[in-house]
């Protein structure tokens, strides 16, 4: 049976839609924008608005009963939500009205700007839409395309809201005698103080009472009222330049965008270049890696090309405005210092910022302009941060130098755990519902496990219970008298771990913003204490016998505190361009070492030797970061080495008998880039695995536990693979959420789908323990014992079976 096809006559094409009264007020109204420089598309501007004619009738009618009855000075009517959000300003100004059409946005375009009507003749024409309008959508009118029954469309729109629309704006008819607006005045913007690079303007602004007696309660976004034109001064040094004819607040707000990421790019010691047009002109930068920058300002010039003239040929030269171009009058300061244009450029935000408020009250329920002064505060926050060098140089390192080596421990003898095989057999398994992982601890006789609402204490050799508490879910942390526990609320508890009753209670600012972090002070000669993150930026030491504060100490910014001890200092990492050593007696600050940098990552102390990174290390392809080798009672600086700009370091430095190794992560997987200890020179730069891992460095080899189920063993020497372990394949869901290896006695136990026993220093297969659990947590006691909890809820211990030696 041969196919049946419907074949349709498509060659007539549909008659152009009836224009409505609609059309007739646009194009009236927009009749200046198609000759304004720069001209613009007619498909740009919503001109054809069939769909949305009667909400937008609505709109404008309303927003001109306002404007003639004096309750308002400014009024935004919404013309198009497809493709692009048009809107349509009014201001009235007397007895006239100035009408603005602008796209709002980062980079604000002005297609009309001000142009002047008289406000009555304005109205009576939109008057006369709305009749046209009704007339047609009236009882036995007809419907076509040009009038579409919208009613379906909007819940009888047309029946309500239009003839209230109209008899609203007839009432409000004539003008009333108040003038809320008037005329603009030339108000200069000046900036205070002396700053190498001064930013000017003189805008034309107007002071509108109306919009003080009615501001809002909340802040609103209003772009329509930072539409104003004025001229730009920007003098560096002797040379001076002026933009003309500019809208000062657009460009101002994209100075500000520039200048900040300049900077960021200044301090990690990147290239940068943006140029674009904004409020009528040309805006630049361009800095280069060795920190030279170019301020490039202009005025772009538009001309028309005639239609014949074959450069009006291209993609659109089937509209009337193809033949545009765009010659464009440059200027470009080439020796521009970063930080100067900064603060030229705070300075100048500053003072837009205080002339628009003091002139326009209304303005400071502004949306816009709150973050636009947000963003000038956080540009004067970070050149504080990036210029401030108040580094600090301990003198007097010897009695601390001589502290870290009294309490440095010795060398333990070799073990034998590490040469035999190890077999395991299971002691008992615990069911614990909503099981925490990060407060789960293994201390001395005792495994105290934390879940959503209370705490378990159990006996770590036959699995007992011996007591169980109501508690709710905090930040834990077992300290050597206790388990401490911070609560949402800033609470800091003490619970024993005998009876897990309360010792004591401290009342802490709470945490907000980040996560709480703190380190744990016991050594021999200092004070059992607590140094816990409180607040936003504060750091507190809390006495473990009393739970008072002993001292508090403030940084600039508390994002992410990062602490490490090193004998009797304790090392602060905040994530500002500074790491302070603070005393751990008195919380005075011994020595502060400064970098453009943030310090985020986790330093590495060894003996004499600190190394600390600096750089985000958790975004990959930024690049910027650098290592820093440290004299950790003095604070001096013995190197500096920037990292490739290809990886982004994780963690803290792995320190090797002859090398710093840093772990990195890119696009091919984890890396390990390896550094002279003595001059910082790379040895090697290597990619480990194509997976997410786990490093830990155990004498001269550095041990990578991969997520995709890959041990490594790469030389901390020379970057030479060892070996290579493929220790599990199964799916994603049976890998442990944590995959650090425990070393203990010798052997290193390596969690995977299952917990595999190597030997690090040739990744010899001493055993396997023999468990159904995911070893999301892994803890090994003194005995080579093993317990292993997983997310789900169960807690298994695994005994060590009695080893063979040789005795000679």
């Amino acid at each position: 049976m041969p196919g049946l096809s419907l074949v349709a006559d498509n060659t007539r094409c549909s008659p152009e839609p009836e224009r409505t009264s609609l059309h007739d007020v646009l194009d009236f109204v927009l009749e200046g924008a198609r000759n304004a420089p720069p001209p613009l598309d007619e498909a740009a501007l919503p001109l054809r608005a069939e769909a949305e004619a009667l909400p937008l009738l609505c709109d404008l009618a309303e927003a001109a009963a306002e404007l003639a009855s004096g309750r308002r000075a400014r009024a935004v009517v919404r013309l198009c939500l497809e493709p692009d959000p048009w809107e349509l300003g009014l201001e009235r100004v007397g007895r006239d009205l100035l009408v603005t059409v602008f796209q709002g946005g980062d980079v604000p375009e002005v297609a009309l700007h001000e142009r002047r009507f008289e406000g009555e003749a304005l109205c009576a024409r939109v008057l006369a839409a709305i009749d046209r309008f009704a007339s047609h959508r009236g009882p036995g009118a007809r419907r076509d395309a040009a009038f579409p029954d919208n009613d379906a469309d909007h819940g009888g729109l047309g029946e309500h809201r239009l003839p209230a629309a109209r008899r609203c704006l007839a009432a409000a008819l004539p003008f009333s005698p108040d003038d809320p607006g008037g005329e603009p005045a030339i108000v200069g913007v000046e900036p205070t103080g002396e700053i190498p690079i001064a930013i000017a303007a003189e805008a034309l602004l107007r002071t509108s009472q109306g919009a003080a007696l009615a501001q809002p309660a909340v802040l609103r976004a209003d772009l329509f009222s930072l539409l104003f034109r004025g001229k730009i001064r920007v003098l560096v040094g002797e040379e001076a330049r002026e933009l003309p004819d500019v809208f000062i607040f657009p460009f101002a707000e994209q100075l500000v965008s520039l200048s900040l990421e300049s900077l960021d790019a200044w301090a990690r010691r990147q290239p940068y270049h943006r140029r674009l047009t904004v409020g009528g002109a040309i805006l630049g930068v361009r800095l280069h890696s060795e920190g030279a920058l170019s301020l490039t300002l202009g005025v772009p010039r538009v001309g028309r090309v005639p239609p014949g003239d074959p450069r009006a040929l291209g993609p659109g030269r089937g509209s009337p405005f193809a033949g545009v171009e765009e010659r464009a009058q440059t200027w470009t300061f080439p020796a521009v210092d970063v930080a100067a244009l900064a603060q030229g450029v705070v300075a100048f935000g500053r003072a837009l910022a205080r002339s628009l408020v003091r002139r326009d009250r209304g303005q400071t329920s502004n949306l816009r302009l709150f973050e636009f002064r947000a963003r000038v505060r956080e540009l004067a926050e970070r050149l504080r941060e990036l210029t401030r060098n108040d580094a600090k140089i301990n003198v007097a390192p010897e009695t601390y130098r001589a502290f870290a080596a009294a309490a440095r421990p010795q060398a333990a003898a070799e073990d034998t755990f590490g040469r035999t095989r190890l077999r395991f057999t299971a002691r008992w398994v615990a069911a614990i519902p909503s099981l925490d992982l990060r407060a789960t601890f293994l201390c001395g006789d005792v495994l105290v496990v934390g879940s959503t609402r209370e705490l378990t204490c159990i006996d770590r050799r036959t699995g007992e219970c011996l007591w169980r508490k109501q508690a709710p879910r905090a930040v834990s942390v077992m300290t050597p008298v206790g388990l401490g526990r911070l609560l949402p609320d800033g609470t800091l508890q003490l619970h024993e771990l005998s009876t897990g009753e309360v010792a004591w209670s401290t009342r802490l600012s709470p945490r907000v913003g980040a996560n709480a972090s703190g380190a744990v002070v016991s050594a021999p000669g200092l004070p059992r204490m607590l140094i816990v993150s409180e607040g936003t930026r504060h750091l507190a030491a809390v006495d473990l016998y009393s739970g008072e504060v002993r001292w508090r100490y403030a940084a600039r910014r508390g994002e992410n505190f990062r602490l490490r001890r090193a004998g009797k200092l304790v090392v602060v990492g905040s994530g500002e361009p500074a790491l302070a050593a603070l005393d751990v007696l008195s919380g005075e600050v011994v020595w502060r070492f400064c970098d453009r940098l943030p310090f985020a990552s986790p330093v590495a102390v060894d003996h004499d030797a600190l190394f600390a990174l600096a750089g985000d290390g958790a975004f990959v392809g930024r690049g910027g970061a650098r290592l820093h080798h440290l004299d950790p009672w003095s604070g001096e600086a013995r190197w500096t080495v920037d990292l490739p700009k290809h990886v982004a370091p994780v963690g803290a430095p792995l320190l090797g008998p002859e090398t710093v190794c840093v772990v990195t992560h890119g696009r091919r997987g984890t890396g390990l880039v390896g550094l002279d200890r003595r001059t910082g020179a790379t040895r090697f730069d290597l990619t480990a695995c194509a997976a997410t891992a786990s490093c830990l460095m155990v004498d001269d080899v550095v041990v990578v536990n991969s997520e995709a189920g890959e041990l490594v063993g790469v030389g901390a020497q020379d970057g030479a693979v060892r070996y290579r372990h493929v220790l599990a394949g199964g799916v994603e869901g049976d890998r442990p959420r944590r995959l650090e290896p425990v070393l203990r006695s010798g052997a290193l136990f390596v969690p995977q789908s299952e917990v595999h026993v190597v030997r690090p220093r040739d990744g010899a297969l001493l055993g396997k323990v023999p468990t159904d659990l995911i070893p999301d947590l892994l803890r090994v006691d003194e005995r080579c014992d093993v317990y292993v909890a997983e997310e789900s809820g169960h807690l298994a211990s695994f005994a060590a079976a009695p080893r063979l030696s040789l005795v000679q």
